[in-house]
């Protein structure tokens, strides 16, 4: 586990009018089985975020470091109170 900042976005018509709020998550490396899975279904896991689950308001995409990634799956609230973001690159997805 490393703990670091993202920014959760919900997407404006313009990446101007996004909307964006930082939070600080653990983050996690995906295993073998969420990798598979999500490949199935276009994407390539990247991560999985840990974060209080009252800061996430249904948000699409993140923003870890450069990477702007796609919120594919979601587990939780957990018993400790948080959610468990995973988060992947679309397959052929430049981004914006």
């Amino acid at each position: 586990m490393v703990e670091c900042q993202i920014t959760l976005i919900h997407p404006g018509d313009d990446p101007e009018d996004d909307e964006k709020t930082v939070v600080f998550a653990e983050m996690n490396p995906i295993g073998r089985d969420e990798f598979q899975s999500a490949g199935v279904n276009g994407y390539k896991a990247q991560k999985q975020f840990v974060i209080w689950a009252e800061e996430y308001d249904e948000q699409p995409e993140l923003q870890h470091g450069n990477k702007r990634l796609t919120i594919y799956r979601t587990y939780g609230a957990r018993p400790d109170g948080k959610i468990e973001l995973y988060a992947a690159e679309r397959v052929g997805n430049h981004g914006r």
